[in-house]
């Protein structure tokens, strides 16, 4: 797959193409259905698939008092393009400049004059262009005049609503992780690498990896059933993320993501980690002291064994 920081590094326009454009935060269940498309035209034409996107996320820049933060990393996003066979992937810098850009320049200068799409797929909702008067009737009649056969991909519903990153984002702040993996149509993760705490956890015979994640987005604050994956290979874990009000005088803190992995004993300070959230168990609580909270440990560890036992697809 081949990525370009905005279009015009393309040393020199694609022939043909079948091109999608949007913001696939999280690549979720309704995106993954509007790359099948993509990549089914382009196979029938025996063209380039081409995802064009943008970064950082347009409600940032044009609402940053809206803080929308992205699911997952980039470099997940690129990942998921590729894996569903994506050949070019083109994320173009979102500014306050570009933003007014008119729906026609858009196209013309964007789109047209260097993918030359034979086909356009777009979502049912997509706008694009200054104040977004590029709405779906300007693109019809567009495409009408250029020849360009227009795909619109209808809302993907799931148990009776649209599947959406605002919906996944939802759920995953009330604790229902497994709602928002059926959503993404895959399991959510943390990525980060680990770095060394304050090594509690190892003074009362739990240690745990402590990781800085790579996106801001952070699920709800608690204890949760886990697998983490380095190496390429899963092991069974227990993850706390939260501020540590134990140890905080005023319950607050910046936010950590410390995992315990069953039945391992080596460091991994380094090592980029994956932490994939699978049941929610509970809220983060402030303890009386050491001696509750290691109990606490214990009973949670047992309750994520118990999970494991009870779920052996997912351990």
């Amino acid at each position: 797959m081949h990525v370009y920081q905005g279009v015009h590094q393309l040393s020199s326009p694609l022939e043909s193409s079948v091109v999608t454009i949007g913001n696939f935060d999280g690549v979720h269940l309704g995106h993954q259905q509007l790359i099948e498309n993509v990549t089914r035209e382009a196979q029938y034409f025996g063209v380039p698939s081409v995802v064009y996107t943008f970064h950082p996320h347009p409600v940032k820049v044009l609402h940053p008092e809206r803080a929308t933060y992205r699911l997952f990393d980039l470099k997940d996003q690129q990942e998921q393009f590729a894996a569903r066979g994506i050949e070019y992937v083109i994320i173009e810098e979102f500014t306050k400049e570009f933003s007014q850009v008119s729906p026609q320049d858009f196209l013309d200068r964007y789109i047209v004059s260097r993918l030359h799409p034979k086909t356009l797929v777009v979502g049912h909702d997509f706008s694009f262009g200054a104040d977004r008067a590029g709405n779906i009737p300007f693109l019809e009649k567009y495409c009408a005049e250029k020849g360009i056969r227009l795909i619109i991909i209808p809302p993907f519903q799931y148990e009776g609503a649209v599947v959406s990153s605002t919906r996944i984002r939802e759920e995953l702040k009330n604790g229902h992780v497994e709602k928002a993996n059926e959503l993404l149509g895959r399991t959510y993760y943390m990525r980060g690498h680990v770095e060394k705490g304050f090594q509690r956890g190892r003074t009362i015979g739990v240690p745990t990896a402590n990781i800085h994640p790579d996106v801001e987005f952070i699920p709800r604050k608690g204890v949760y059933c886990t697998l983490t994956k380095f190496g390429g290979h899963m092991h069974p874990s227990i993850t706390n993320i939260g501020v540590n009000p134990t140890f905080q005088e005023n319950g607050k803190g910046p936010i950590k993501i410390e995992t315990h992995l069953f039945d391992f004993d080596a460091h991994l300070y380094g090592l980029e980690v994956e932490v994939y959230l699978l049941h929610f168990i509970r809220d983060e609580k402030k303890f009386s002291g050491i001696d509750e909270l290691k109990t606490q440990i214990q009973n949670d560890i047992s309750e994520t064994r118990r999970y494991f036992r009870e779920h052996p697809q997912n351990s």
